[in-house]
């Protein structure tokens, strides 16, 4: 795509000043000169020659317009025939070339072009055609100069710009993967360790042995499937695991996660009820995030409802949408004494917004209700 005709390339901060010195020392040694040779000189040539330093001071700031008035000095100068400032407008090519866009550009070249003609070419012209070819290499050389390290610039621009855009992608890359470990380590600590440390607590309170064998036995899985599951997370950190946000938490879907989580709330004597089609097929992206509503919810009602005796989880496929509620029956301001980081709870409703659903965690009278609904498709 071409650059507009007014669009420029700024100097930057450094340039600027080097540029405007140049053009102020320029301006000085014009003056002093055409003082010191007795007043003796050609007002045009003055005026062109004044244009032309201004103009390579306006590169500063705005550049096309610095060109554009170096294009209204050359044609002036080839008008009048003036020569004075011909091969300081064969030097500034670069410049514009530099800095403005290849249209104008090309504009100021043909004006400075048609300026050699008429001064080369003029019956009393000073300079003769091997002159004129040589200006000319010389303005082709400023040319190719200028071209050369826009080119430069602009691909050094465009690395940078390619350079930034792989490192945010990087660094979002390294988010997902650190929020994907997390969420692992989360289920890890809220679940399997949630079990451990109300078993423990069992334990410590009661002297019948079958309630504490149970409690011993539930310390030991879940003890053994935390190991598990770190030494899976390691796995993930070192790369021998795929960080996929589509791995399944639970290797028999809806129905496994739901049979472990029955058995491991009933060892707290808390009775599960499941509706769930016998049928059920679901994306594997969805069945991800149903399965760890279910395991977020029994882990806060181990947590957080130390007096429920019942859950409820029922699962419905309705016009392309499938729900989850999962209500339990516990009193108000009644816990286990864990304490809690909302963390789960904040991912779960991240995970859901992403997908296009609802996820939603409140209190009501019967008791916690989470209610979460995912779209099938799209």
């Amino acid at each position: 795509m071409r650059a507009p005709f007014w669009a420029y390339q700024p100097l930057r901060p450094a340039a600027r000043r080097i540029v405007i010195i140049l053009a102020a020392v320029a301006l000085v040694l014009d003056s002093l000169f055409r003082a010191t040779s007795g007043g003796q000189g050609n007002i045009v040539s003055a005026i062109i020659t004044t244009s032309i330093t201004l103009s390579v001071a306006l590169f500063a700031w705005r550049p096309p317009v610095a060109s554009m008035v170096l294009v209204a000095a050359a044609l002036l100068a080839g008008a009048t025939g003036t020569a004075d400032s011909l091969l300081a407008g064969a030097a500034i090519l670069g410049l514009v070339a530099f800095t403005s866009s290849g249209l104008l550009t090309a504009v100021y070249f043909a004006a400075w072009l048609i300026w050699l003609g008429a001064v080369v070419w003029r019956p009393d012209s000073v300079f003769q055609p091997l002159g004129g070819l040589i200006v000319a290499i010389l303005s082709v050389v400023s040319l190719m100069i200028g071209l050369a390290i826009r080119r430069q610039f602009e691909r050094a621009q465009s690395l940078a710009l390619q350079l930034e855009v792989s490192e945010r992608e990087v660094a979002e890359q390294l988010k997902h993967e650190r929020d994907l470990i997390a969420d692992e380590l989360h289920d890890i600590v809220a679940h399997e360790i949630t079990i451990v440390a109300l078993h423990a607590a069992v334990l410590d309170r009661t002297e019948d042995m079958q309630t504490r064998s149970q409690s011993q036995t539930a310390i030991r899985e879940a003890a053994v499937q935390a190991l598990t599951d770190i030494r899976r997370v390691l796995g993930m950190v070192r790369g021998e695991e795929n960080l996929s946000p589509e791995r399944v938490s639970s290797p028999d879907g809806i129905t496994g996660t739901i049979a472990a989580v029955t058995k491991e709330l009933g060892q707290a004597g808390i009775a599960v009820t499941a509706d769930v089609p016998s049928d059920l097929r679901l994306p594997s992206a969805s069945l991800v995030a149903l399965t760890r509503v279910i395991r977020e919810s029994a882990t806060n009602v181990l947590k957080h409802a130390t007096g429920a005796r019942t859950v409820s989880i029922v699962l419905r496929v309705e016009r392309d949408w499938v729900h989850l509620t999962f209500a339990d029956d516990s009193p108000p301001a009644r816990t286990a004494g864990l304490p809690a980081s909302g963390y789960g709870i904040m991912r779960l409703r991240e995970r859901f917004r992403l997908f296009g659903g609802t996820f939603e965690s409140e209190r009501k009278s019967q008791g916690w209700v989470v209610s979460a609904s995912l779209p099938l498709s799209g």
